[in-house]
């Protein structure tokens, strides 16, 4: 167990071993909670954020915070020059990967300051902890242009032609809602023997996303893992066989609803 202050401090930490010849699989991180000696309840640290971005933007952030990560909009004011201060009350875990989503989303124009405020009892279940769908690879072998412009369509993708995958390897980010879909990336146009009457369309790719560690260790979902080599940094699967896969996924959402059962 590895104790640490943020997604910085941590990647700092990681990154060192890595250049150093280690290699580690990182779990998503979680925020130490207390019991209330009194009470007997569980007790999480809360933080007091203050961020002034361009008023445009204010509505993104406000959503961002309140609606899936718990925040509390304590003030709001805007100022001569076009931008709006924000002060919220926020759950620490809530603001894992909040950074880099609001630096996107904000087109970096969002400055983000938080201190420790105080222990309050915990809220339970955070929408944000859940990730977002991912497009997984379910084969081994190189990506190829072929299979990765047909998945360019359903996303992010993180991989180039090229890269070496394996089944359970996240190669990208589904641009649709719902669960994560697995893909084949390594698949290869087929090859026959008659001749085209024209030459083959040049395949055109955006550039892949490439997250660095500290995004990846905010971005990862409750069932992911990051493979961290001397070589590599993937984001994986904790479980890379499919079909567990999906009998752990239906037994974490039979929990999940009873969980929120029990805070109603």
């Amino acid at each position: 167990t590895v104790y640490a202050r943020g997604e910085l401090q941590l990647g700092i930490l990681v990154e060192q071993m890595r250049r150093e010849g280690f290699e580690m699989m990182l779990s998503p991180p979680r925020v130490l909670t207390t019991i209330d000696p009194d009470s007997g309840e569980e007790m999480e640290p809360f933080e007091e954020v203050i961020i002034d971005v361009d008023a445009e933007y204010s509505g993104t952030v406000v959503s961002s915070l309140t609606n899936t990560r718990k925040g509390q909009l304590v003030e709001m004011n805007d100022s001569a020059d076009g931008k709006t201060r924000l002060l919220f009350q926020v759950p620490s875990r809530g603001l894992l990967g909040f950074s880099s989503e609001i630096a996107s989303a904000t087109r970096g124009s969002a400055v983000v300051n938080h201190v420790f405020l105080e222990n309050r009892p915990h809220l339970g279940l955070l929408e944000s902890s859940f990730g977002k769908p991912k497009l997984v690879c379910n084969t081994s072998g190189k990506a190829t242009s072929y299979a990765l412009q047909s998945l360019s369509a359903r996303g992010t993708l993180f991989v180039e032609p090229g890269d070496e995958l394996y089944s359970g390897m996240v190669v990208g980010e589904n641009s649709k809602s719902g669960p994560d879909v697995e893909v084949n990336a390594v698949r290869a146009k087929e090859v026959t023997n008659m001749r085209a009457a024209a030459k083959d369309d040049t395949v055109r790719l955006a550039p892949p996303m490439k997250l660095s560690l500290e995004q990846m260790i905010g971005y990862m979902a409750q069932d992911e893992v990051i493979e961290v080599t001397p070589s590599s940094i993937r984001l994986r699967k904790a479980i890379l066989d499919s079909a567990e896969r999906d009998r752990a996924a239906r037994l974490r959402a039979k929990q999940i609803r009873a969980m929120k059962g029990g805070n109603k």
